[in-house]
């Protein structure tokens, strides 16, 4: 994440603008990846991106875009949004964390992991992605907060290695 995205995603966070717009403009981009790299194009002189803008954006939103390509960050949209989110998960006291595992956990799991993720990161909630890795060989791997606690058996397996070969 760059300074300049995470200082464009404060800024878009404190304007008066809904989440729902937010995201409205977010999928646009998206789903139109030729309009950002129109925008971002340094043949397309800013009086026509501003047209374009003001056609395809919607109407809180264009602003903000409009000070984006004045300062050509609109190939950082991606990571603006991303960081906007992030500071709206933290508003409601939300936790982002991804679950590697070989196995989908069962419901009472993925409760119990839940549970863990709000005491150690006093959250109020945690949101979870269960992704399968089959190369784990069982066990699963955690990531949230900047933390990773992994207790696969192929990380069990290489810390072994390394403490073996430490010797």
């Amino acid at each position: 994440m760059t300074t300049a995205a995470v200082n464009y995603a404060k800024v878009l966070y404190g304007m008066p603008v809904s989440r729902a717009t937010v995201q409205e403009t977010e999928h646009l981009f998206q789903e139109n990846p030729e309009l950002t790299e129109c925008l971002g194009s340094p043949l397309v002189s800013f009086e026509a991106k501003c047209r374009i803008i003001d056609r395809a954006v919607p109407r809180d939103m264009r602003s903000f875009v409009k000070v984006a390509c004045r300062y050509h960050k609109t190939d950082l949209f991606e990571e603006i949004f991303n960081q906007y989110q992030e500071l709206c998960r933290k508003e409601a006291g939300a936790l982002q964390a991804v679950l590697i595992c070989v196995t989908p956990p069962r419901d009472e799991q993925l409760e119990g992991i839940r549970n863990f993720l709000c005491r150690e990161f006093q959250a109020q909630k945690a949101e979870i992605q269960v992704l399968e890795d089959k190369s784990l060989i069982g066990g699963f791997i955690l990531q949230a907060g900047g933390k990773e606690y992994d207790w696969s058996l192929r990380g069990r397996c290489r810390r072994l290695e390394q403490k073996l070969t430490r010797r």
